[in-house]
């Protein structure tokens, strides 16, 4: 049977049968891969420490006709922390579930794995919630559905001071063409250096980064209901902060 070996970021898993899992991973060599791995839930099975969510791994694949699977797995990094607390936990969830919902499998995507992996160290050290909205917010501009922040949609104009943004027109809206748009709301200054501050974000770079409360909080609304109004239903990661933090 022909093996195969990839660097990986373990998205998702899901039990299935008394022992087995199934599990998706984002690979660097194929994007995104969902594989069997079978007694991996079992104490002693040589899988059980590695296929757990956040973790950063190689692994060796058996190709099957239909579904691949794990053979063997190493762990490269692993993030304790984001087990650990509850809040890094949730925003971290948060993260992953949009990078699973929003990717095909066996596509390669070299900028969504390098964001995957160079997230996981701020998430695990970093305010968790600042760093899930950076990850959201770069993601969403690599996979090309990101909103247009700095520019209106309708005649091009670089945006200045408070203006409005519509979520079906594609971005931000100036003062000019705001009645041409479908659904306008208040798009403030202060949240549009938010947006750009963190599509500007560099994940080598170790300075902190300080927010407005109250805008960070404006930044994670908007940006839940973007994501949510792209896919065409809710979150369950959503619901999960909602409920408990």
């Amino acid at each position: 049977m022909e093996t195969f070996t990839v660097e990986a970021v373990v998205l998702k898993t899901d039990d299935f049968g008394d022992a087995n899992r199934v599990v998706t991973l984002f690979s660097k060599e194929f994007g995104k891969l969902e594989v069997n791995a079978y007694g991996c839930r079992r104490a002693r099975s040589s899988l059980s420490g590695a296929l757990q969510m956040f973790n950063h791994i190689s692994a060796t694949l058996a190709r099957g006709t239909k579904v691949d699977t794990i053979r063997e797995a190493e762990i490269i990094h692993f993030y304790d922390a984001l087990t650990k607390d509850l809040e890094r936990l949730a925003y971290a969830s948060f993260l992953f579930e949009i990078v699973n919902r929003m990717t095909f499998p066996r596509q390669q995507e070299l900028e969504t794995f390098n964001l995957l992996t160079k997230s996981l160290p701020a998430l695990s050290k970093r305010n968790p919630k600042v760093a899930a909205l950076i990850g959201a917010c770069q993601f969403m501009e690599t996979s090309g559905v990101q909103l247009n922040f700095v520019q209106c949609v309708h005649c091009g104009a670089e945006i200045e001071g408070d203006a409005a943004i519509s979520l079906l027109d594609g971005g931000a809206v100036c003062m000019d063409c705001v009645d041409a748009a479908q659904d306008a709301r208040l798009y403030p200054e202060a949240l549009r250096k938010t947006f750009e501050t963190m599509l500007g974000f560099n994940w080598r770079d170790d300075t902190k980064l300080t927010f407005n409360t109250r805008q960070l909080i404006a930044a994670e609304k908007f940006f839940i209901e973007y994501v949510q109004s792209v896919l065409g239903n809710s979150l369950k990661s959503v619901q999960f902060i909602r409920d408990f933090l």
